[in-house]
């Protein structure tokens, strides 16, 4: 759809996104079909640029929660934004596994990330970690905001597949690692960050699980089928390798 082939109600919204972004993305496009939907979706998205959370770290965010659910149009996206706000190729990359130099970012990566895996379902020394770290509960609240509003767009790119119109990055859909995996009979964190294990419970310290060590992060596979957990060198205590004492 564009603005000239839309209807009045269409082309209002979509004029308002031309004037936001200086054009239409395909997504916007896709979503005027219903001009609830989309009306719904910039009316949020303006709302949450007017909180606590800074430019920076609300396009991180979206960039953290596009990589987790695996939408390559919003991944490309926002990883063009965020190199045109100066963050460097290795920092894109580190947003999208939930770190971040900046210690206040990477505090509300790490607790956007839990909230993500958790479906919500966040402990409670979670949540106090995050407020140790300096995360304020207005920024708690944005968080899940934010979590809402990119959810909303990559199940909506899910379902329409628009064309990609951006830059594309590196895919998110499908990729495995190539990393060489090895045995650890255990693998502990320090306070204040954890592991899902194999029953989705959030943890410090886990038994039996498959790790790789790229990029300065830890990889943690507790299981064949389970998702592949990233955690940042200094988050890691200790891990102790099969055969070795």
């Amino acid at each position: 759809m564009s603005i000239e082939t839309a209807d009045a109600e269409q082309a209002d919204l979509l004029t308002e996104v031309q004037r936001q972004l200086g054009r239409v993305p395909n997504l916007y496009a896709a979503m005027a079909n219903s001009p609830a939907t989309l009306r719904g979706y910039l009316t949020m998205r303006d709302a949450l640029t007017r909180g606590k959370l800074s430019a920076r770290v609300r396009e991180q965010l979206a960039l953290l929660v596009a990589s987790e659910n695996g939408c390559d149009y919003c991944v490309a996206a926002h990883s063009m934004r965020a190199g045109r706000m100066g963050f460097t190729e290795e920092a894109i990359a580190a947003t999208r596994a939930a770190h971040a130099e900046d210690p206040h970012a990477d505090a509300v990566l790490q607790i956007a990330r839990e909230v993500l895996r958790s479906r919500g379902r966040v402990d409670d020394h979670v949540i106090a970690s995050a407020r140790e770290r300096g995360v304020s509960d207005a920024e708690l609240s944005e968080v899940v905001g934010h979590i809402a509003l990119n959810v909303l767009s990559n199940y909506f790119n899910h379902v329409a597949r628009p064309e990609l119109d951006f830059p594309p990055a590196a895919p998110t859909e499908g990729t495995r690692m190539t990393a060489k995996w090895r045995k650890a009979t255990k693998v502990a964190l320090v306070e204040g960050y954890s592991l899902l294990d194999r029953d989705g419970a959030q943890v410090r310290e886990i038994n039996d699980a498959e790790v790789s060590i790229e990029g300065g992060f830890l990889h943690v596979k507790v299981s064949d089928t389970a998702q592949v957990q990233v955690v940042s060198a200094p988050a890691v205590a200790v891990v102790t390798y099969r055969g070795e004492s």
